[in-house]
């Protein structure tokens, strides 16, 4: 069999393994959820999704970015490189290698870097089941790696204290369960401040706090 008829028999593979887990996802027989927090990632190969959004900071964009897809992309890369260097008991797949996978397999339909995640955002840590088209996206992904669980830094954010504390950047997070479409962990992490938010020093920061609290 040729490499490209082995691909697309692979893609069609994929794709009907998607839409069965789909039509299934509310009686999943893969019995109860762990509990939740980021110990269920040990051992575990666990797709980081991209980031989807970046809030413009004082200075202009995260990183030093011209713009807002530059900006999600350097965050990319930081997390990336500090998740890497932080180790722990897991195995990442990075956004840019799933990237890479995609753009292999174009007939899937899947855009390298963006996900359908507004309801994800709009709901925050009242989400609980994750529904299409995001849960396809997620679970084709996963079903392309065997993984079970994402990990999803999904928009890089800038708050300011209002009583006077300081401001720091922080990611909204959420731990997918991909084969259920279940949300495992919603929460914000953040670092420190003390630097201009606009530098690399700063994203630099952020993706090493995050690295180091989702690392189980």
């Amino acid at each position: 069999m040729r490499r490209s008829d082995r691909e697309s028999l692979w893609d069609a593979l994929t794709l009907g393994l998607v839409l069965c887990s789909a039509l299934a996802c509310s009686g999943s027989k893969e019995g109860p959820l762990p509990a939740p927090g980021f110990g269920v990632l040990s051992g575990q190969t666990v797709l980081v999704l991209p980031v989807q959004y970046v809030e413009r900071v004082p200075g202009g964009w995260i990183g030093g970015a011209a713009d807002y897809q530059e900006a999600a992309r350097a965050a990319d890369t930081e997390i990336s490189f500090a998740l890497n260097e932080v180790g722990g008991r897991s195995t990442w797949v990075m956004a840019e290698r799933q990237a890479a996978e995609l753009a292999r397999r174009p007939s899937l339909g899947l855009h390298p870097y963006l996900l359908s995640a507004d309801e994800a955002r709009r709901e925050g840590g009242d989400l609980r089941n994750v529904r299409d088209p995001l849960y396809g996206e997620i679970r084709m992904r996963a079903a392309l790696f065997e993984t079970r669980y994402a990990l999803w830094p999904m928009e890089i954010l800038y708050e300011t204290d209002p009583e006077g504390g300081g401001s720091h950047l922080a990611i909204r997070t959420f731990v997918l369960d991909a084969r259920a479409g279940s949300v495992v962990w919603y929460g914000v992490i953040r670092a420190a401040g003390g630097q201009p938010p606009a530098s690399a020093g700063a994203l630099a920061a952020l993706a090493q706090a995050f690295a180091v609290q989702v690392s189980p």
